[in-house]
C-alpha cells in the first residue's frame, strides 16, 4: 500500500466513522489539520491507516470497519480531552503485560463498552498504552480479578 494524502470525500467519511466511534471532539482531535494527514488505502478502497505528521495513529479493524488507535493517536487524546474520557486509569506500581486486570484498575470512563478502544494511563495521566475493553466497566467493581482491557500496544 501507498501512503497518499485522503481526497476530500474519504476524509469526510472517516470523520463520519470517528464520530460514531469515538465522539465529535476526539475526531476533530484525530484528525485536526488535514494537511498533516495521509492514509494507506485498500484495493477495495478502505482507508487501512491513517497517519498524522508521519506516525500512524488508525489502523482499520476488518471485522467491524472501525478503527483501533495507535499510541500517536493515544498522545492526541490524552493531551486533548480530561479523564477519564476514553480511559482505563491504573494504578502505577505494577508492570502490566499483556492484560489490564480487574485488581490494576483504580477508575474508567463509564461511558466505555466491550470492543471499545481505550487509552491506559496511571493515576497522574501518563500514557502506558492501548487497547480494546473486554467487558463491560460497570462490572469492574464487583470484580477482584479477570482481564478487563487486552493491550494492544505499549508506551
Amino acid at each position: 500500500m501507498k501512503r497518499r494524502k485522503p481526497l476530500p470525500g474519504e476524509l469526510i467519511k472517516l470523520r463520519a466513522i470517528l464520530s460514531y466511534q469515538f465522539g465529535d471532539d476526539v475526531s476533530s482531535l484525530l484528525l485536526g489539520n488535514p494537511d498533516e494527514i495521509e492514509v494507506d488505502v485498500t484495493s477495495r478502497g478502505k482507508i487501512r491507516n491513517v497517519y498524522k505528521s508521519g506516525e500512524r495513529i488508525l489502523t482499520l479493524r476488518p471485522n467491524d470497519n472501525l478503527y483501533s488507535l495507535g499510541l500517536g493517536a493515544a498522545k492526541l487524546i490524552v493531551s486533548g480531552t480530561s479523564p477519564p474520557r476514553l480511559r482505563i486509569i491504573v494504578r502505577g506500581d505494577r508492570e502490566l503485560r499483556g492484560s489490564v486486570l480487574a485488581r490494576d484498575i483504580v477508575s474508567y470512563d463509564e461511558d466505555l463498552r466491550p470492543g471499545d478502544e481505550c487509552v491506559i494511563v496511571d493515576r497522574d495521566d501518563n500514557l502506558i498504552g492501548v487497547g480494546r475493553v473486554k467487558i463491560s466497566p460497570h462490572m469492574i467493581d464487583g470484580l477482584d480479578r479477570g482481564e478487563i482491557v487486552r493491550i494492544r500496544h505499549k508506551r
